[in-house]
């Protein structure tokens, strides 16, 4: 632990001036620096930085503070962390540290990729080829500011001339397969991955090259894929990917929201028409690691996809994705199908920022849109697909205000009334609940199987809430694990199937798959109290769900008493059962207490 010395000296070390900068573009006006505050909106600086003082304030939204909670704020770290990173940055040893400097055990895979970026850059910059480039990029509106801010570049034409380069500079072909940078052929020669391509440079949040996007530009060939993305290296683990999250997420933190989009074009587009803190996924739907980086940032997400077909079912994976980590979700729905870079193309960036900005959605309105787009509702097959794919959006509101404006409004736009799409919605939801997405021939084929008198209601509602996402169902795993014992044999067969055999392959829950891997057992058990529930339709919620676990609590109780009972009946030693008649008491009081709290 860091003595109070310790701290203050780490402060005095520190130039706040220097240490915001990394942040915030500030400019001197008297003894102070001025600058855009990171921890909000605004268009005219009020974040004020005093080198004599040795803080940052700002005068709009109040955040700041010396040079520890400036970096507590802007990173989102605990003080701990922030403490520890002034340090080492001033060879500062603090009590309990051995080491001053931290050993980066990646230190040459990092400067290998460096040094392959300015290459890259280098070919676009200084070769017949790399003009060539050029004019595809300026073509597409990518300027010369836009190259030099995302480090753009482009592979060469021969297929080992960056292996050379690295070699030549003394890296091992190890650390070059490592980084993703190389291939080995069959005969044991070495060339390079990426040929012939535009290299767009992957970040991590501290702004690391990590790996590359490369796009072709000029081949006929159509078999090659348009993008090859990094393979998995020990740097470039794609399902935490975000492009541009090193130069998005102060942008994100000040807006506090963030807008995810499909492609890098796309993002470069927003980044050029003032939407700084735009983001996508490399080459990969989108995760719950990649939402939870996000989430350190902003709660708000604006999700920009493609408008065509395959865009929009990606947007509808998405947000459920970010249902999951807690986000606020809205959407836009460009035009004619276009995607940002098209729409940009064609109309400009004041345009493109102007239809952005007045048509952010909610997730009703965008999938309301989208089924009148996508879906012929002149045709009953289309009528009927776009009803199911609204229905299904609605069903997962859990608002009947929600329910009644989009049923309303569906029913003007096919021309019925909404009695007569209103019974279609009941009873297309009754269905649904009735079948939980579980085929019914399944159920029919399946043998009964009796519920034991110890697997209570709570038991299995607690199964319920662990298939709505994977952070509730380890959530609750952690809850009761101390409890665990107080669950039926079924029941605690059935939770390590869900959370050590399907969780640990899956981000969320697919009852066919699910079921797919379960035994016939525990299968047959599994329908059965899914039918139970059925029959007893309450509600759902965060106040029910720590009922449930406190009731396991008490069960874990009752069965902890139940067995001291019959302890205590077994022996004939008095001492023994003196002790054992003290744990029951124990027992009660714990119950006791408990019933009271929940009163």
């Amino acid at each position: 632990m860091a003595t109070d010395d310790e701290i203050k000296r780490v402060v005095d070390s520190t130039d706040i001036v220097e240490l915001v900068s990394e942040y915030v573009s500030l400019e001197k006006r008297g003894k102070n620096y001025v600058g855009l505050c990171p921890f909000h909106s605004e268009n005219t600086p009020s974040f004020s930085v005093n080198p004599e003082k040795n803080i940052a304030h700002c005068f709009s939204c109040k955040e700041g503070g010396g040079p520890i909670q400036f970096l507590m704020k802007i990173k989102n770290i605990g003080f701990g962390e922030a403490l520890n990173t002034l340090a080492l940055r001033n060879g500062i040893k603090l009590s309990g540290n051995n080491k001053i400097e931290k050993v980066d055990p990646y230190k040459k895979h990092k400067e290998l990729l460096n040094l392959s970026m300015d290459f890259y850059k280098k070919v676009l910059n200084n070769t017949e080829f790399g003009e060539e480039a050029k004019n595809y990029l300026f073509k597409r509106g990518i300027t010369e500011e836009l190259l030099e801010t995302f480090n753009i570049g482009l592979s060469p034409k021969d297929y080992d001339t960056l292996y050379k380069v690295l070699k030549d500079s003394g890296y091992l072909e190890l650390d070059m397969l490592d980084c993703g940078l190389v291939d080995k052929s069959e005969n044991n020669t070495y060339h390079d991955l990426f040929i012939k391509r535009i290299m767009f440079p992957i970040f991590n949040e501290q702004g690391e090259v990590i790996g590359y996007s490369a796009r072709i530009f000029n081949s006929t060939d159509k078999n090659q894929p348009k993008y090859i993305n990094t393979r998995e290296t020990i740097l470039y683990h794609k399902r935490e990917v975000l492009y541009n999250i090193h130069l998005a997420k102060s942008e994100i933190r000040k807006k506090n929201r963030v807008i995810l989009h499909e492609g890098q074009m796309d993002v470069i587009a927003s980044y050029k028409s003032g939407l700084k803190e735009a983001v996508c996924t490399m080459g990969t739907a989108l995760t719950i690691q990649a939402a939870n980086i996000l989430k350190k940032y902003t709660s708000n997400v604006i999700i920009c996809y493609d408008a065509d077909k395959a865009g929009i079912n990606a947007s509808l994976k998405a947000i459920n994705v970010f249902k999951q980590a807690g986000f606020n979700i809205h959407l836009v729905l460009l035009p004619n199908k276009l995607d940002p870079d098209e729409y940009v193309l064609k109309y400009g960036s004041e345009q493109y920022l102007k239809y952005f900005e007045e048509n952010i959605i909610d997730e009703y309105s965008y999938i309301f849109k989208q089924a009148l787009i996508n879906y012929d509702l002149n045709d009953a097959v289309g009528i009927k697909e776009a009803k199911e794919v609204i229905f299904d959006s609605l069903i997962n509101s859990n608002s009947k205000i929600i329910e009644e404006k989009y049923l309303n409004l569906f029913a003007g736009t096919i021309k019925i009334s909404f009695d007569s799409l209103n019974n279609d919605y009941i009873e297309y939801k009754r269905n649904k609940i009735n079948t939980d997405f579980i085929s019914s021939d399944d159920y029919l084929n399946t043998e009964p199987i009796e519920i034991k008198d110890n697997t209570s209601r709570a038991q299995i509602r607690l199964f319920m809430y662990a298939k709505s996402s994977k952070e509730k169902a380890f959530y609750i795993d952690n809850m009761i694990e101390k409890y665990f014992d107080a669950l039926s044999v079924e029941n605690r067969n059935l939770w390590i199937s869900l959370i050590n055999d399907y969780y640990s392959n899956n981000e969320y829950f697919s009852e066919e798959l699910f079921i797919k891997n379960l035994d016939e057992e525990k299968r047959a058990y599994y329908f059965k109290i899914l039918d139970i529930l059925r029959k007893n339709p309450d509600k759902y919620d965060d106040e029910d769900l720590e009922q449930c676990i406190e009731k396991i609590h008490l069960e874990h109780i009752d069965a902890q008493r139940n067995k001291l009972t019959k302890d205590i009946l077994k022996t004939d030693d008095v001492n023994n059962q003196a002790k054992l008649i003290a744990l029951k008491f124990e027992n009660r009081k714990k119950k006791e207490s408990l019933k009271r709290r929940d009163k």
